[in-house]
């Protein structure tokens, strides 16, 4: 019997659940108020569409009658997406942290006292069955239920013990924590790097890109990657099976220490945020190949995942599956007959297919479940040595893939998500002169934010014309970060106008007494009161994105007030930055920034034609620029009165002499 609560929600993944013998309820205020009223414990399932484990335990679990009994008698089961309750997520994974001294991960299950929704006991999947040295889901259930039946005084204080520290956050600072702090953690985020195989730490291998961003931006300001252990690191990204050599883009994870074997998910989260890391790369220092070779590969990515994923009203979806019809990674998976089969048909030269099977494993023994995943054999250990698939043997095995059953694609449109991927594609296109993906990305912000939306009304998702819940801090960070790089690229009032909405969006609806910006509002019906989140997890946090672009656009159009935001947020953050520097990288690469702020180039022209080279020019070091044909902003540097143009070196609040010789203003930078 399908459950009408779980079809109509607006997230895929709950969909999929309508037909549990489960009673499945969405967290609302009716439900949780169902909880008190029959002083039954909730059981609280986040996970989210692509998730392998999610599915397991679903079928193993969720799907069995006698197990969704004993659900049904003794809980209120509440089944939450997580990339459509952040808020929820983010509380009940810190407080698995606190009850098991270890991270948690999907799907989480949580079991909650329903007086004050505070945790007693946390786990992640549990099997059906006792095996991996985990008790069955049945038996776990009603230990939980006697627990709370005959012990609940202990559940009570457990769970207040809980909530008291989630709502304990380590103390702020008088004053903006120093640069050294930036010091500090990027020499313990070295220590970190596997130079054997590349990235950060050991299995499973995570993208990690927020901490790679930073690392980038660290070797920037201390003369580029002179041990070569960062390239070695985005050569592994880009050579192994984290990347899909096919069809381009990047799974979540690989479960090896040599990135060998992905856990084969592909979730916008991690190839948002993809294409400026990548660019940022390449940019790094003396272009010794990579540049080449990473256009190439990001162009794969561009063309055939993006086009992939892209829905009908232009954005972009959440995930595909890491399943293909109930089993993990198959459309991905190949035989080395159908691989030479499929080549030969194409009419590849021999000579070129032999290279292909060698390159790629085929010739060794099978990788993955008896069939083989395409990792390089060979890993290069620069970017530059990366010898992506040829095109020829490429197409042909991506149209045989295509005729393939497909992963499912989660079809929520997440805002603060396409924000990201619009603040990527722009920042690549400039870096590496590709005003295609430039456009791209303008055009995908202008439809996401449609100009007769509001700004204080967007959702966090839409399913089709069905909207979500309110959009949280994340979300208007990412999406005031791509309306700020939209600014620089093309400047007008109306687009500094919207800036300004969201910015007081945030101000009224999401900001707490210590200086920072809490993840909800009052509207989303938190837990636990809202988080104030600093660390960056998948994606950088909201207050880091915040106090970055907050004191990018404040010294740019000397704007105080903004400048006066983001060092609330570093005061703020200051203890929980001492107490681990390192899982805050974002915050603290803004921080760098703050206290050295990065070269901005303002040009005043009523022609801009004869200043556009220098512009490119420019942008393509990573500088920014704001093209101006008028006098509305910023006042202080006016349009000059004859024919030319004026150009304006700033760092922070000091600028140069204004220069009038494009050819001049870049002999500067040379």
């Amino acid at each position: 019997m399908t459950n009408p609560r779980m079809q109509n929600a607006t997230s895929p993944y709950l969909q999929a659940h309508a037909d549990n013998p489960v009673e499945w309820r969405e967290w609302s205020p009716e439900t949780l108020e169902l909880a008190r009223e029959q002083d039954r414990p909730i059981l609280l399932s986040i996970g989210y569409a692509a998730c392998h484990w999610c599915h397991v335990m679903a079928r193993e679990s969720f799907s069995d009658p006698d197990i969704a009994a004993v659900m049904n008698r003794y809980f209120v089961n509440i089944k939450v997406d997580r990339e459509e309750r952040p808020d929820l997520d983010k509380t009940f994974q810190t407080a698995h942290a606190l009850l098991n001294q270890r991270g948690g991960g999907w799907p989480l299950t949580a079991f909650l006292n329903p007086d004050d929704l505070s945790p007693f006991f946390i786990g992640t999947y549990f099997p059906a069955e006792p095996r991996f040295g985990m008790p069955g889901f049945a038996d776990l259930l009603g230990r939980v239920h006697s627990a709370y039946r005959e012990k609940g005084d202990q559940t009570r204080q457990q769970g207040a013990a809980v909530h008291q520290a989630l709502t304990s956050a380590p103390p702020g600072s008088e004053s903006v924590p120093p640069v050294s702090i930036a010091d500090a953690a990027r020499a313990r985020l070295e220590g970190a790097l596997d130079d054997e195989h590349g990235g950060l730490g050991g299995a499973p291998k995570f993208p990690q890109l927020p901490l790679l961003d930073f690392m980038l931006d660290e070797a920037a300001s201390h003369g580029g990657d002179g041990s070569g252990r960062l390239d070695h690191a985005v050569a592994a990204l880009l050579d192994g099976g984290l990347f899909d050599h096919l069809g381009g883009g990047i799974f979540r994870y690989c479960v090896d220490a040599d990135w060998t074997i992905p856990h084969f998910e592909k979730m916008l989260v991690d190839n948002a945020q993809l294409p400026a890391t990548l660019a940022r790369f390449a940019t790094l220092g003396r272009d010794d190949g990579r540049r080449a070779v990473i256009e190439r590969l990001l162009d794969r990515s561009i063309t055939h995942f993006l086009h992939r994923m892209q829905l009908p009203d232009g954005t972009f979806a959440a995930s595909l599956d890491a399943d293909t019809q109930g089993e993990e990674g198959a459309t991905y998976l190949w035989t080395p007959d159908e691989a030479r089969g499929v080549l030969e048909q194409a009419g590849v030269d021999t000579e070129m297919i032999d290279a292909f099977t060698s390159d790629y494993g085929l010739d060794r023994p099978a990788n993955f479940e008896g069939r083989w995943h395409l990792a390089a054999v060979r890993r290069a250990d620069r970017v530059a040595d990366i010898q992506p698939i040829d095109e020829a043997v490429r197409a042909a095995l991506l149209e045989r893939r295509a005729r393939r059953a497909q992963p499912k694609r989660d079809d929520k449109s997440l805002l603060g998500l396409n924000a990201l991927l619009a603040t990527g594609l722009m920042r690549a296109g400039a870096r590496l002169g590709r005003e295609d993906w430039a456009a791209m990305g303008m055009n995908l912000l202008d439809r996401l934010i449609p100009v007769d939306v509001a700004v204080a009304d967007l959702p966090t998702g839409r399913l089709g014309e069905r909207e979500s819940v309110p959009a949280f801090l994340d979300d208007y960070a990412a999406v005031l970060e791509a309306q700020s790089e939209a600014f620089f690229r093309s400047p007008d009032t109306e687009r500094l106008d919207m800036i300004e909405a969201i910015v007081e969006v945030v101000r009224e609806r999401f900001g707490d007494e210590t200086g920072a910006f809490r993840l909800s509002h009052d509207g989303h019906g938190a837990p636990v009161g809202s988080l104030v989140v600093f660390t960056d997890d998948a994606q950088p946090s909201g207050n880091a994105i915040l106090a970055d672009t907050l004191a990018r656009l404040g010294y740019a159009l000397g704007r105080t007030d903004w400048l006066d935001m983001a060092e609330g947020i570093f005061k703020a953050a200051g203890g929980s930055l001492d107490r681990a520097p390192q899982v805050h990288p974002r915050l603290l690469a803004a921080l760098r920034r703050f206290h050295q702020p990065a070269t901005l180039v303002v040009i005043k022209a009523h022609d801009m034609s004869s200043w556009q080279a220098a512009i490119d020019d420019l942008r393509g070091r990573g500088i920014a620029v704001l093209a101006l044909g008028n006098d509305d902003l910023p006042a202080d540097k006016p349009l000059p009165k004859g024919e030319g143009g004026l150009a304006y070196i700033c760092r922070g609040t000091a600028c140069l002499p204004p220069e009038s010789d494009p050819a001049r203003l870049i002999a500067q930078f040379d």
